[in-house]
């Protein structure tokens, strides 16, 4: 036994102090080398690190590694130790238990008679494990499982021989190794969704190995068949044992998929060589595969049928190290960068690519021999096995539009490309457009008669339709669709599993077909398809092509051509034009039923469907409605234009105005609806005889108490700048009355000159013109500077904001700029409108209206628009609304700020600055902080709403919100209830003040309409011209007066809660910390009573007396208020 140690007999040494000089050490070559890669290859060195954190976070780690090798070296015992089974007769099922099922069913089969079934021949681990290339979280390991000899025989590859032995052989292994210690369960699945290559899935016992799945891959031996046999151009399957119809002739079809599924199964060894070839001495190639996998997974590429699998990524990687694209002392960065480069510049469609490099064989296949039976060509290096062999045009279409979009990512500094490229997911509903399912798969098998030269295709792929007729759907809706979409797409499904003792699906019955559509916005919505000229060999085929849906149609240039015109009468109605070439031509074609077609895009129009008040103006060229149909109601782009038609006017009667005593510099709208956003834009007013809602004060209307409120006219307010003159007093008050004495000459000079009907204010002037009211505001900027100025105590006057300075510029100088920047956004993104009125619309339906304000969202929505990163530019309206949700859902409001590029008028430097101040300022700074270009450090438009409170509030129901339109829209079922995210949860609120409908002016707007009530009904006759003498009710909204009294008052003690669009209720919170017992002030003793102190001290505490409150908000509304329901139940008071 050893001795203890002795403790030493001398202090220890003290540490020398060192010289400055030897505090600095200069830099070693690799950490030289490290600075200069990052300063040449990286945005930043935050970059490179959240790089390297990302690779270290994906990659495998090296102690659960060893844990998985332990598993793999144990399953392995199992499997090559497994006892062999003799069958009598392979077609008799009962060789299995009863809960044991074959994989794959076959019609027909040549595989009878005597089989043994022995252990494998050997067990390889393949694919990604044993290249570090695994990435987290789902961890699934393959093992190529080698049939044993005894399985095979030299004309396997005839007529699905060896597929039959395959999935044989995997009922063998899945009834051998159920119910092992080493196994928690077995499972079937389809590799890559290919019903002729089953794999058996085993989850593996044990804590540590918890998530894991094994898959076993049964194959063959690299020289089990003759390559030159499984050449695409061969054919491997007799047609007339494939149909059972031997009158049929034998024309020996070529079988490309067929033979390249043998391939497949016969190259995994060699594979996995080429890749450990290419990443001999090149640590950067580990890497670039792991961010590759990590880009494809979150735009859901890499699983599944069609996909652009993790392995064809690395084959592309290995290959570009194979031209010298790559090189072996790049990094894992670099790797990335110009495979991605690379890919958005290829087009393997038409030039596909290769490994082999032999060109020795003398029947080895070109390219262009691949490209007659591929869509997309990739070979592997024997030159034989295309790694695309199942891939569509489609999927890699996306890849490319995927790739351009990450080049712009990485070369963009304004843009967060490691978030955008990595940590985003791009999910298939929030990156298309439009969205359409094909549920009833069993209607491919008309497809399949229907559309020509598909038998051999058929066959070729063992009878299943859907991958037989996908490429053929495609090529007809990309025909058919033309110009009018970007891109259409197919969703992935990932390989579904089922148990080993369930009956094997059919590919009909694996879920169904959804499509993407990246529209066009110039062309999506054009009401006319016009096509070659009368009576030529084209005309013909346009003819047949479109069906009844083509007519002669003779042009305003003289020609008499074919076209086809589909329903257009209004913006929504445009919107779905896609929809309707989509079913027409998939019935006429495919035998497809328009009603098993579940297309989504305009399922939130109802939320802004207008109150129907005529028939809308048909559009030219537009087909018009089936008179039986009511006509479509529209979503208020058309009312909006009319509007802003009315206001162009109004801007022209104002600047033509003579007699005026100062120049306008310019007029400006402030007004939401004339940046387009507006939920609902105002309608001219329907007037008017008097039913009582209204009485005739001068030529001034005004409401009526204990009488229904008057319909909702809003004020389009307007700001005229007025030009500077020396004459301008340095006073506010005397600034004031020579406003108002522009006002009241603004009014007669429009009434005199302009025959407008005019109503002159002190502040402003409301004028009527084509039904509208517009509110005109003159404005001169010497009044903002005067409201700024302050004296010191010094007697010096500086310029300082203050409430009543900041509101004044708001309105005259911001809110004028940032409505016109809008404006001309809405010029460039037609669904920009649409998408913020659905923002709006769902944020006043959670009762929020009064507590974000709606320039906040108008810009939150144009950031979308600016900056779509990982996505394109919305292009549907409910895109862009799954969009904004998500936004509000998954931004991290307390640390990064939301940075709007209006009109691209910020440069690197602005946004550094931007972000150096909210770091350093971040208390101080109001918690939804937005900036643009004329607002960079103080969110001005978020200063005071939304509170912390709130937005933590907005972040919950805008997450619930998007979950639940997303299951929504991928769900195929035409009952669903797009309006449920509308309606807002009341178990929430203290008290709900229920107001009398009728003196809510917007009760027309609510999200449940009766479909007997008009959305707001006239009480009047006619309509109000510019000839009328008289002004309607304007901007009177009592529910809106009552909300800002209750808030004034009580607004230390609740939060208010209201619908601004017709909501018939006000529901209250308390506030807890407002009820706890405070001493007893004088001043502060409204509402309060008395309560027994806790304390011996004989201090008078008081509390609020919430009886009192709840009857003074009864006395406030009096007239309104309906009843106040209180729910005692729910206080935490």
């Amino acid at each position: 036994m050893a001795s203890p140690p002795t403790k030493p007999s001398s202090p220890p040494l003290k540490r020398a102090k060192l010289s400055k000089g030897a505090l600095y050490k200069p830099p070693t070559n690799e950490e030289l080398n490290t600075l200069r890669e990052t300063e040449n290859l990286y945005r930043s060195n935050l970059f490179r690190m959240q790089m390297e954190e990302l690779i270290g976070e994906v990659r495998v780690k090296e102690t659960k590694k060893q844990l998985i090798t332990k598993s793999l070296q144990e399953l392995n015992d199992i499997l090559t130790s497994l006892p062999s089974q003799e069958v009598d007769e392979i077609t008799d099922p009962s060789w299995l238990p009863n809960d044991i099922k074959c994989p794959t069913s076959w019609d027909r089969s040549q595989v009878r008679g005597q089989m043994s079934f022995h252990k494998p021949a050997s067990v390889k681990v393949v694919g990604s494990f044993l290249l570090d290339i695994l990435t987290q979280p789902d961890l699934s390991i393959d093992l190529a499982v080698e049939m044993p000899q005894a399985c095979r025989q030299p004309k396997d590859y005839l007529n699905f021989r060896y597929h039959h032995k395959r999935a044989l052989y995997c009922a063998y292994l899945a009834n051998q190794l159920r119910g092992h210690d080493l196994v928690e369960s077995v499972n079937y699945c389809w590799k890559d969704a290919n019903h002729m290559r089953p794999v058996v899935v085993l989850k593996l016992a044990g804590k540590n190995v918890k998530h894991i799945q094994v898959k076993l891959h049964p194959c063959l031996p690299e020289s089990n068949f003759k390559k030159s046999r499984l050449l695409p151009s061969k054919s491997n399957i007799r047609k007339q044992w494939y149909t059972g119809k031997s009158e049929i002739e034998e024309t020996f079809p070529a079988t490309p998929c067929y033979n390249s599924s043998i391939l497949a199964d016969m190259s995994m060894e060699s594979h996995l060589h080429s890749l450990y070839n290419a990443a001999v001495d090149f640590p950067g190639f580990k890497d670039g595969i792991l961010l590759l996998k990590v880009w494809l997974r979150q735009r859901q590429l890499d699983k599944g049928a069609h996909s652009f699998s993790g392995f064809v990524m690395s084959m592309l990687v290995a290959y570009l190290l194979s031209k010298r694209v790559l090189n072996k002392l790049m990094s894992g960065y670099q790797v990335f960068r110009n495979t991605v480069h690379y890919l958005a510049g290829s087009d393997w469609t038409t030039h596909g690519i290769t490994l082999c490099s032999d060109t020795s064989d003398k029947h080895l296949p070109a390219l262009k021999d691949f490209h007659q039976h591929f869509d997309v060509v990739f070979l592997d290096s024997s030159g034989y096995l295309n790694f695309c062999a199942d891939m569509t045009k489609a999927t890699f279409q996306q890849v490319r539009h995927e790739a351009n979009l990450a080049k712009v990512y990485l070369d963009t500094p304004a843009i967060d490309g490691f978030d955008s490229l990595f940590m985003m997911p791009v999910p298939f509903g929030r990156k298309f457009d439009h969205i359409f399912h094909l549920d009833n798969l069993g209607q491919l098998k008309e497809s399949s008669k229907r559309f020509k030269q598909l038998e051999d295709p058929l066959l070729d792929h063992g009878g299943d339709r859907v991958k037989t007729c996908l490429p053929r759907l495609l090529a007809l809706l990309h025909r058919g669709l033309g110009s009018r979409v970007d891109m259409i797409a197919v969703r992935l499904q990932e390989d579904k599993q089922w148990k080993i003792s369930d009956d094997p699906p059919q590919p009909e019955d694996m879920g169904p077909l959804t499509f993407g559509l990246l529209l066009n916005q110039e062309f999506a919505g054009s009401v006319l398809e016009r096509g070659p000229e009368a009576n030529t060999p084209e005309a013909e085929e346009f003819q047949k092509f479109w069906g009844e849906g083509s007519e002669l149609r003779r042009f305003q240039d003289g020609s008499i051509c074919e076209a086809v015109v589909w329903p257009g009468q209004t913006a929504a109605e445009k919107r779905l034009i896609c929809s309707h070439i989509i079913k027409h031509l998939c019935k006429i074609h495919a035998g497809i039923s328009p009603d098993t077609l579940t297309y989504v895009g305009d399922q939130l129009d109802p939320i802004l469907h207008q109150p129907v008040k005529g028939t809308p103006q048909p559009t030219p060229d537009s087909k018009p409605q089936d008179p039986s149909q009511d006509p479509h109601p529209g979503t208020g782009e058309e009312e909006n234009m009319t509007l802003v038609q009315a206001y162009n006017e109004v801007c022209k009667d104002l600047r033509g105005l003579k007699g005026f005593p100062l120049v306008m510099t310019s007029v400006q709208g402030i007004s939401p609806v004339l940046r387009y956003t507006e939920v609902f834009p105002p309608t001219p007013v329907q007037a008017r005889k008097l039913v009582g809602k209204a009485r005739i004060h001068g030529y001034i209307q005004v409401p009526v108490s204990n009488q229904p409120c008057p319909d909702w006219v809003p004020a389009v307010k307007v700001i005229c700048q007025l030009e500077g003159s020396g004459k301008w007093p340095d006073d506010l008050a005397a600034i004031q009355r020579i406003k108002a004495a522009f006002h009241i000459r603004l009014g007669q000079l429009l009434h005199n000159q302009c025959k407008l009907v005019t109503s002159a204010t002190p502040k402003y002037v409301d004028v009527l013109k084509e039904g509208y009211v517009f509110r005109v505001e003159v404005a001169h900027r010497r009044e903002i500077g005067l409201l700024k100025e302050t004296v010191t105590p010094d007697g010096m006057k500086v310029l300082r904001d203050n409430p009543q300075s900041l509101e004044l510029e708001i309105r005259t100088v911001m809110l004028p700029r940032l409505t016109s920047t809008l404006h001309g956004l809405q010029q460039q993104h037609v669904p920009f409108s649409g998408t913020a009125r659905l923002a709006k619309r769902w944020l006043c339906a959670q009762l929020l209206s009064n507590h974000v304000p709606d320039e906040a969202i108008d810009l939150l929505v144009a950031y979308l628009f600016l900056q779509p990163a990982p996505l394109t530019v919305p292009g549907s309206p409910l895109v862009g609304f799954l969009r904004f949700l998500h936004l509000l859902s998954s931004h991290d409001w307390q640390s990064t700020a939301v940075i709007i590029n209006l009109n691209n008028e910020m440069q690197d430097s602005d946004y550094d600055e931007i972000r150096q101040h909210f770091t350093e300022q971040r208390s101080q700074l109001p918690p939804m902080f937005l900036a643009t270009p004329t607002d960079k450090l103080n969110s001005v438009w978020t200063q005071k709403q939304p509170t912390a409170q709130i937005l933590r509030r907005l972040l919950v129901l805008a997450k619930e919100s998007l979950r639940v339109l997303m299951s929504q829209m991928m769900v195929v079922d035409t009952n669903v209830d797009f309006k449920q995210v509308f309606r807002p949860p009341l178990d929430l609120y203290d008290v709900v003040i229920h107001l009398r409908p009728k003196l809510v002016p917007r009760r027309g707007e609510v999200v449940d309409r009766s479909s007997g009530a008009p959305g707001q009904t006239s009480s009047m006759e006619g309509n109000l011209t510019e000839k009328s003498s008289q002004l309607p009710v304007v901007d009177f909204d009592p529910v809106s007066l009552y909300l800002k009294e209750l808030e004034s008052c009580h607004g230390d003690l609740a939060l208010f809660f209201h619908d601004r669009h017709g909501g018939s209720f006000i529901a209250v919170l308390w506030n807890p910390n407002a009820f706890q017992p405070q001493p007893f002030k004088v001043l502060q003793a409204k509402g309060m009573m008395p309560q027994p102190s806790a304390s011996t001290s004989k201090e008078v505490v008081v509390t609020p007396n919430v009886e009192a409150i709840i009857e003074d908000f009864k006395i406030l509304g009096q007239g309104l208020v309906q009843s106040v329901e209180i729910r005692t139940e729910k206080w935490v008071i």
